[in-house]
């Protein structure tokens, strides 16, 4: 599926090895920035628009908590996809969902479905072959 502009998304979580699966994986249907600190999330938050904002389990409450506040303040919130399990812990709002079970295939069509892409528009979004760099011929 090309979409005439990827959704924006924010994912934010400690872990280097889950934030490069779920890049590589969110990536098929949305522009995807990593933060690994708070400090990073709330930078990119008051730096741009994001459509979503992905919290990981990895992150510690207290900073989730502080994160969903800078997010719920924004003039345009985005939504927040908390894979952490808690909605009253984390003060999430009405707009915000949590995904605490699936797979990867599973994590794509939640964010997509929370965007409004219909299932249809996830799975050809994450059936596209992914751009590959030509490969060089050793001489």
């Amino acid at each position: 599926m090309h979409l005439s502009r990827k959704p924006e998304l924010l994912c934010a979580g400690r872990d280097a090895m889950l934030n490069r699966t779920r890049r590589m994986i969110l990536e098929k249907c949305f522009s995807v920035k990593v933060a690994t600190t708070e400090a990073e999330a709330t930078a990119l938050l008051l730096g741009q628009r994001f459509d979503l904002v992905l919290l990981c389990y990895s992150l510690p409450d207290e900073e989730c908590r502080r994160i969903v506040g800078v997010t719920h303040s924004l003039p345009s919130p985005p939504k927040i996809l908390s894979m952490a399990e808690g909605h009253e812990r984390l003060l999430l709002g009405p707009r915000d969902e949590e995904f605490l079970s699936g797979g990867p295939a599973d994590l794509l069509k939640k964010a997509a479905a929370m965007e409004g892409l219909t299932p249809a528009e996830a799975e050809k979004c994450a059936a596209e072959e992914p751009v590959q760099k030509p490969r060089q011929s050793i001489q």
